[in-house]
């Protein structure tokens, strides 16, 4: 009696702990759902309301600004004469700017040219950009012109009582003629109040309108008002975050958006000018399909996908008086939308998991109770431990359930033991295919059954696609078995899939037309009976595929129904596993693409190049694999050699990311991040002027005199003639000769005179390098031309390399980081670079080595960064960084130099260099050969397996491929 209460309180606990499963998983799924549908009901209500205030919005922008411009045109200002006069209306113009926000300036432009703006300075940034004081309130943008061509351009400030603070004269202002700008003259014209299209603010970056209105033949008034307000507005409309929603304009424009950084572009025309961004633009890929959706055309919300994820979206029209009407386009993916959702769920999950282990431990405390009458069976379980399934004679016992667990663990040792070679037989396979075969093999062996399909999933989901068809390891059926649709007729695999678990069914006609399988059947020897259909579900529950098996005999057992079920959930993670072993090394090798699109991306002066050098030596490779002769007929390569290569060779430049383009880029010997000679053409302007101001104080005192003119004549050309000389030096186009570099000295001695302080104004850095000298007194004389110590910059200690630092590099490295003395850059023997600047762009291979040898690549990987890293060693010892012989450098590091020195030769899409020909380049390696440059073993195979000649057809232009004396380059 008292076991038999044991045993009822086993079963206690298993129905308390499903229980509490059942409750725990239902409540989850309901509240799962019902938190959807909240969310999505959220989402519809935060669309329709921007879809009910959306045009409201927009007209209480414009009305106000309209009622400005009627406002303004009726002012007094627009008929005064004066700059004086007009000024005396700044207090009734800036109140038009204090009562609209959204109002950035009121203007107007007089017939005469003359033109006069009033501009509020809200922020810290506004005064910032105009350099005015902190308590300037408003500026105020004048243009006066009076008779005989006198033309002046002011800033005027003001504080908030109106009261001047300063004013600037600014030069060039006057070029801005109001009569020439498109609102002026539709204005002047029409004589009414003209909108002009949304566009992009110069001063402010701002997106907006210009309003204007003209009264024929007298000034016209206009304000420009910021659209912000509508970006602000938008932003506040976000159901969720990551919601996507703009205005745009009939030219499909964005001219409000929830994240204003998304409005400008840059002109691709005029780089220097920015344009409201389109909808064309990559980040607005997801609106432009809102836009371009059929569903989009009503005014309700519709589903779509971009790129396999589904949104939601809404187009609203928005009609604005006196503007070409304007759209409403929002977003969201149900991704964001169900973002918090699931969150919930999980966390959910992980309080039922705490009720389900609790629960556990109650179970197991329960049946603590009932182990005793178990002990007999312990040498079996131990055995199972010890992956010993041989059978055993059970102990004889009086307990009915005891004698059944018995049984069940013999049953279970032969499932264990099948379950254990599957699993064997799995893991001895690499190939995919051959693997979903071998699989399926195994599951006919083990479940005794006659033959079986395997499907897998279709990218879309929306098929089972049949990727095994076997009736044993020796027989496989050559059948045609085609796809099987998931919404298609009804049959056994859908009702599995919707059942979640195996299902057995009798083989009808109609359950075999509707499966698609007669043909493979028509194959067996025997026709099945029945079928067993068992869905494949990996560890997110995901459906990846089904096995279909054939059962001859007339009735199926339950059991093997069951087996079956088992042996599928271990057969999805085997799939699984591969597939996302699969995926794994294509995430990697887009990582790999991405890096070298990045660098060739960064500088037009790598082009292609991280794209060109692997296919390159990986041909070089190949070609010493199939040798059968010469010192290369012992090279072969594995699997994980050929992935070692590949990863090598798309990062042998990834040290790229690390070089300054200022560096790459280095047209001329004074650029930096500007061309410094332009400071030197302004310093020899000053000396003009100085020598005309001399010459004319000589003239006062002394009379003009024809020798001192001719004198003074003489002393500008002179000074055009040095500057030109500099100038020309500075290019770098030639030799720099001795005399050269003498007259450069000499001209460094000329002097001009400094009035201002050069310390004002610079940054803090720099200033730190000046302080190095002791400030002199003003005026001061200062050289036309100087080395000082502030063009040193000193190398961080960070970047220095002791002999023994770890990589084993062997570089001279320059003391200084960079040395941008005028005189030390302009005697520049060749070229442009200085001894720094040649070493920071040689150094981005000691970059390369440094982030592959941070990398945890597994074992197969290891030797990728000393192949990725030797492609600028030479076979003698003389190359950098580590002074490597061809000794030392493995094989493959050898072809890569190679590989790295022909592509560049024959690169046509670098824009400082036109591509070699062929011959040319074949003839240069060739030299390199000679000079112990690369390897003359690998080049002769370059060579003679017609490498060189492959990559040529595939890479570089007809016309460039010429011919080529093979065995005049050979004779080395």
């Amino acid at each position: 009696m008292i076991r038999r209460s044991k045993r009822i309180a086993v079963h206690l606990s298993v129905i308390f702990v499903s229980l509490v499963v059942a409750v725990g998983v239902t409540l989850g799924v309901v509240q799962y759902f019902e938190n959807r549908e909240q969310q999505a009901r959220l989402a519809e209500k935060a669309f329709a309301a921007a879809n009910k205030a959306i045009t409201v919005k927009v007209s209480d922008i414009f009305r106000p600004a309209e009622l400005a411009v009627e406002l303004v045109s009726r002012n007094p200002v627009m008929t005064a004469m004066t700059l004086q006069d007009r000024l005396g209306y700044r207090r009734r113009l800036a109140r038009y700017l204090d009562l609209n926000p959204t109002l950035a300036s009121v203007f107007i432009g007089y017939p005469d040219g003359d033109f006069m703006l009033v501009r509020r300075m809200a922020t810290d940034a506004d005064r910032e950009r105009f350099k005015a004081s902190a308590d300037t309130q408003y500026v105020i943008q004048a243009i006066e012109r009076e008779e005989g061509g006198f033309e002046e351009g002011v800033f005027i400030f003001y504080d908030a009582r109106y009261r001047e603070i300063s004013r600037r004269v600014v030069e060039g202002y006057t070029t801005y003629d109001p009569r020439k700008r498109p609102w002026f003259q539709q204005a002047y014209r029409s004589g009414k109040q003209i909108k002009t299209a949304p566009y992009i603010f110069f001063t402010t970056k701002d997106v907006g309108t210009t309003l204007a209105r003209g009264n024929r033949g007298e000034a016209v008034t206009g304000v420009d008002i910021t659209l912000q307000s509508l970006s602000d507005w938008l932003a506040s409309l976000l159901p969720v975050p990551g919601t996507d929603i703009a205005l745009i304009d009939d030219k499909n424009r964005l001219i409000a958006h929830a994240d204003p950084t998304r409005l400008a572009m840059v002109d691709k025309q005029d780089p220097s000018r920015l344009i409201l961004a389109d909808i064309d633009s990559p980040e607005n890929k997801v609106l432009k399909q809102v836009l371009n959706s059929e569903q989009g055309k009503t005014d309700d919300i519709f589903a779509f996908k971009v790129e396999g994820e589904a949104y939601r979206g809404l187009v609203v029209p928005v009609t604005v008086e006196g503007s070409e009407d304007y759209r409403l386009l929002m977003a969201v993916s149900d991704k964001d939308l169900y973002a918090e959702v699931n969150r919930a769920a999980f966390r959910a999950a992980g309080y039922i998991a705490v009720i389900l282990l609790i629960s556990i431990a109650i179970t197991v405390m329960v049946a603590g109770y009932i182990a005793k009458p178990l002990a007999t069976l312990a040498r079996d379980v131990q055995s199972i431990r010890r992956f010993d399934f041989s059978a055993s004679e059970p102990d004889e016992t009086h307990i009915i359930e005891i004698d059944e667990l018995s049984v069940a663990i013999d049953s279970m040792k032969e499932t264990i033991r099948k379950f254990l070679d599957i699993s064997t037989a799995i893991a001895a396979e690499e190939d995919f295919d051959k693997l979903l075969e071998r699989l399926l093999d195994e599951i006919i062996a083990t479940t005794k059954t006659e033959a079986g399909i395997l499907y897998l999933t279709s990218d879309n989901g929306k098929y089972l696609v049949p990727h095994a068809i076997r009736r044993d390891e020796r027989r496989p059926l050559d059948a045609m078995v085609p796809e099987v649709s998931l919404v298609g007729p009804d049959n056994l695999m859908i009702r599995a899939i919707v059942d979640e678990f195996a299902l057995g069914a009798v083989a009808t006609p109609e359950e075999i037309k509707n499966l698609g399988i007669a043909g493979a059947i028509g194959e067996m020897e025997e026709a099945p009976r029945n079928l067993l259909g068992a869905p494949l579900f990996n560890r997110s529950h995901e459906l990846v595929g089904v096995i279909l098996l054939m059962e001859t005999d007339e009735i199926m057992d339950l059991a093997l129904v069951r087996f079956t079920e088992a042996l599928s959930g271990s057969a999805a993670i085997s799939v699984e596993a591969r597939q996302l072993i699969a995926a794994q090394k294509q995430l990697f090798e887009s990582f790999l693409q991405l890096i070298a699109g990045a660098i060739d991306a960064k500088s037009p002066y790598t082009g292609g190049h991280c794209e060109r050098v692997p296919e390159l030596t990986k041909m070089l490779a190949a070609a010493a694999d199939r040798s059968t002769s010469g010192p290369y007929a012992d090279f072969h390569l594995s699997s994980d050699d050929w992935e070692a290569i590949h990863v090598a060779s798309w990062l042998h430049d990834c040290g790229k990311v690390t070089t300054p383009e200022f560096v790459v880029d280095k047209a001329t010997k004074l650029e930096t991040i500007f061309d410094r000679i332009h400071e030197v053409r302004m310093r020899v302007e000053v000396m003009k002027r100085e020598a005309e101001i001399s010459y004319l104080r000589d003239v006062l005192e002394n009379g003009a005199s024809d020798e001192r003119r001719t004198a003074f004549e003489a002393e500008l050309a002179q000074l055009d003639d040095d500057f030109a000389f500099i100038a020309d030096c500075n290019i770098g186009g030639e030799f720099m000769s001795d005399d050269k570099i003498a007259r450069i000295h000499e001209l460094a001695g000329k002097t001009w005179t400094r009035t201002l302080d050069d310390r004002l104004g610079v940054a803090q850095e720099e200033l730190l390098r000046m302080e190095r000298e002791e400030a002199r007194a003003l005026p001061v004389v200062e050289p036309l031309l100087a080395d000082r110590a502030h063009h040193r910059f000193e190398r961080p200690d960070s970047q220095k390399l002791s002999p023994d630092n770890p990589w084993g590099f062997k570089l001279e490295v320059p003391e200084l980081l960079y040395d941008r003395g005028e005189i030390h850059n302009l005697v520049i023997r060749r070229g442009t670079l200085t001894e720094e600047d040649r070493y920071k762009i040689n150094e981005h291979i000691v970059q390369t080595i440094k982030m592959l040898d941070e990398l945890p690549f597994p074992r197969h990987l290891r030797n990728v960064s000393e192949i990725a890293g030797g492609h600028h060693e030479k076979m003698d010892g003389t190359g950098y960084p580590k002074q490597l012989t061809a000794e030392e450098m493995s094989p493959v590091a050898r072809m890569m130099a190679i590989a790295d020195i022909f592509e560049a030769l024959t690169a046509t899409d670098r824009p400082y260099k036109k591509g070699k020909t062929l011959s040319e380049a074949i003839r240069i390696m060739g030299f390199m050969v000679g000079d112990k440059h690369i390897d003359p073993e690998l080049f002769r195979l370059f060579i003679e397996s017609g490498v060189y000649l492959d990559y040529a057809r595939k890479f570089m232009n007809p016309e460039m491929i010429d011919d080529i004396d093979l065995e005049k380059v050979l004779a080395f």
